[in-house]
């Protein structure tokens, strides 16, 4: 679930000028944009929480304190996976509140904590079929849930003390692994059937096409928003004393910097699909990517640690400015090259 933004991409009023793309670009870009980029993303994703699934299964069998290491291992491949395609919310995963369970980020009043406490105390295994666990609270069927029992303090012990308690807890990660494995598996079928998402775009008419253009750049653009306000600025406060470091994404897991590196190089890949690399826009466009994506690459693992360092923090700084350069820069740039006026942010629901 996504918090609200602090602004919201709201009436942008950008005219379509006489190099914006004509029907049959914009229809071209769109299908190059779900064939190149959304479904060979959403195949990583299905591979990665698939492998990632059969790691638990093979972990819970027989828990042994050496297999952690490669289990957090196929977590790290499963969200960063995520991480490369979850900003585009077009498509199936808006469907069923897909999005909001494969990952519940920021968290709020403690969704996740109190839900996995409440799993935790259960007892048996009926309750963590596929179909009774995805009637269970959002906040504990994903990559966040799964993190926190994976990778807080005595993770190891938890699992291995051969105990009901550490079965239950194996039961409780292995179902939240089969739930992120099944929704990937659907939501990328769904995009590749016969009667799917891509289907629907190449027989679309016109304005199919341009409603797909402007909800896959609102949802581009959104990205730099949440990168630069909530990853960011969220964590780093107005100075080193009001630092919120629980508040990072992926903070247990050390990828709270990573995350971002992982964003920014996909956000490279799709530019380069929604603005042609070879015109002055495109360059402008590619060369803060690139300027942001490196100072992410270079930046500590913890960004609360960084943040609350005076000697590390004016990185994160230059690091936030230069996403907010990327973010007018793509403001600029993608709604004027696919032809079309950007409105509301459908993040916060309009």
């Amino acid at each position: 679930m996504r918090a609200p933004l602090l602004a919201s991409l709201l009436c942008l009023f950008l005219t379509a000028p006489a190099l914006a793309q004509n029907g049959a670009g914009q229809r071209e870009t769109v299908l190059r944009a779900a064939r190149e980029f959304i479904i060979p993303r959403y195949e990583a994703l299905a591979k990665a929480t698939k492998d990632e699934q059969e790691a638990w299964s093979r972990f819970c069998a027989a828990p042994r304190k050496e297999d952690l290491a490669p289990l957090r291992e196929h977590y790290r491949k499963a969200a960063d996976a995520w991480s490369g395609i979850e900003f585009v919310l077009y498509g199936p995963i808006s469907t069923d509140f897909r999005y909001e369970r494969m990952a519940h980020w920021p968290e709020r009043k403690n969704a996740i904590g109190r839900g996995l406490s409440n799993l935790l105390a259960h007892k048996g295994a009926d309750d963590l079929s596929p179909e009774r666990f995805a009637q269970t609270s959002a906040a504990v069927q994903g990559l966040s849930a799964l993190e926190r029992l994976l990778f807080e303090q005595d993770a190891a012990t938890a699992f291995m003390d051969g105990t009901e308690v550490a079965a239950r807890r194996c039961g409780v990660a292995t179902a939240i692994a089969e739930n992120l494995a099944g929704t990937s598996a659907k939501v990328l079928d769904e995009w590749r059937r016969p009667d799917g998402t891509l289907s629907a775009l190449q027989t679309g008419d016109d304005a199919r096409i341009e409603d797909a253009a402007t909800r896959i750049a609102t949802d581009y653009i959104a990205l730099f928003e949440i990168i630069e306000e909530q990853k960011l600025g969220a964590v780093m406060g107005d100075g080193t004393d009001a630092v919120k470091p629980t508040l990072a994404e992926g903070w247990r897991s050390g990828r709270s910097a990573h995350a971002i590196a992982v964003n920014l190089e996909a956000a490279d890949a799709l530019g380069r699909i929604l603005v042609d690399p070879a015109t002055d826009p495109g360059v402008s466009l590619t060369y803060a990517l690139r300027t942001a994506r490196s100072m992410a690459e270079s930046t500590p693992a913890n960004i609360g640690e960084a943040a609350a360092d005076p000697k590390t923090r004016p990185n994160l700084v230059l690091l936030r400015d230069a996403v907010h350069s990327l973010r007018e820069t793509a403001q600029s740039t993608v709604p004027e090259a696919l032809g079309i006026t950007l409105g509301f942010n459908s993040r916060d629901g309009d």
